[in-house]
């Protein structure tokens, strides 16, 4: 039999939940919670082999009550539950190590899935938040390739200007470094303000840092 805590500050939410799983002939919901200290003050003396918790909660929500979970019991089973298709409450709980994720919309089967899945220690997270992490992955990448193409608009001379600037270079000093007049950089700089939509130096390097030209 899985033993099963429920985390919900939403009592209807709750009951739903735990009616559902109480018709499964394999688990049982053994304990019920309506915020997170809660739940944490009787992980340690109080068995579950799965914990469904909520993300918002009051006093100390799903997320912080996660990581505090797993630093006291490691190997706990944890699944987050939301009512909202974010994509970086679903990079946090990943990351903070969370075994599933699901959304509380889900049907009774997947519910049911994705208890059994983890507490045979896989993970299960809803089609509909990988389908978000692609979408979200996917639009990362074409912001990151259309950085590097605009990047890649400045001439290897420019660039270099650009990275003297941000060095906080002034017209004779980026003159002397690359050996050319105060008059060709001012008008080096003009070329460099018109290709990066930049009104000033500040400008310059605000463009630089966000294409990578520059870290900070």
């Amino acid at each position: 039999m899985i033993r099963i805590a429920i985390v919900e500050d939403h009592v209807m939410v709750r009951e739903g939940i735990k009616m559902f799983i109480n018709q499964e002939e394999d688990m049982q919901v053994v304990a019920e919670f309506d915020n997170g200290v809660e739940w944490l003050n009787r992980l340690g003396s109080q068995h579950f082999d799965v914990s469904l918790v909520d993300i918002n909660m009051p006093q100390l929500n799903g997320l912080d009550a996660l990581g505090k979970a797993l630093q006291v019991q490691p190997e706990h089973q944890i699944i987050m539950l939301s009512m909202h298709h974010d994509v970086n409450y679903f990079k946090e709980a990943f990351v903070k190590g969370a075994k599933g994720f699901v959304l509380k919309d889900m049907s009774v089967e997947e519910l049911a899935h994705a208890i059994r899945q983890v507490n045979e220690g896989q993970t299960y997270f809803s089609d509909e938040f990988l389908k978000a992490v692609a979408s979200s992955l996917k639009s990362e990448r074409e912001e990151e390739r259309l950085l590097r193409h605009e990047a890649g608009e400045l001439n290897e001379s420019e660039q270099q200007l650009l990275t003297l600037i941000c060095k906080g270079y002034t017209n004779k000093e980026l003159a002397e470094a690359l050996f050319l007049s105060v008059k060709a950089i001012e008008s080096q700089k003009t070329k460099l303000l018109r290709k990066t939509g930049a009104r000033n130096n500040a400008g310059l390097i605000v463009w630089a840092i966000k294409h990578h030209i520059v870290k900070i």
